[in-house]
């Protein structure tokens, strides 16, 4: 999401209970997130379904929670085809509740977000490696156009 420092200061607000705005870098949330989006994180734990943010090798990640055993959170990229490695409770640091593209804010409580917060925990295996292939496609195109 950003480099370590800017990473160490939001992972510290998010610890004191903070709320921030962070942008989003890479494919692996195609179609709902993608580079350049702005993301507002709250200080909560995610529920199943929700895209949760979490500290995984050294950075701050935002992945769908697909299940949650005792204190173990298992995340999912919607746009790629393997899950995270577990992430235990301590790590996982908020949810995002909304995403900005451009001028445009969608709340992810509206019914974009929550059709993917109910189906995706079901359908990730089948509808991950789908949206990987479109996202690759869709950068394809973002290049051509340019």
């Amino acid at each position: 999401m950003a480099n370590d420092q800017i990473q160490e200061t939001l992972i510290q607000l998010l610890r004191e209970g903070q709320t921030v705005e962070v942008p989003a870098h890479g494919m692996s949330m195609f179609p709902l997130l993608l580079p350049g989006d702005r993301l507002l994180i709250s200080p909560v734990k995610p529920q199943i379904g929700q895209i949760g943010v979490f500290i995984g090798m050294n950075k701050l990640i935002a992945h769908r929670l697909i299940k949650i055993d005792n204190k173990t959170y298992f995340f999912k990229g919607d746009g790629v085809f393997h899950s995270d490695e577990p992430v235990h409770s301590d790590l996982v640091l908020g949810v995002v509740t909304q995403r900005k593209r451009g001028e445009r804010i969608s709340s992810c409580n509206n019914r974009k977000f929550k059709i993917f917060q109910y189906t995706m925990p079901k359908l990730t295996s089948i509808l991950g490696s789908w949206f990987y292939y479109l996202g690759r496609l869709h950068l394809k195109y973002q290049k051509a156009s340019r």
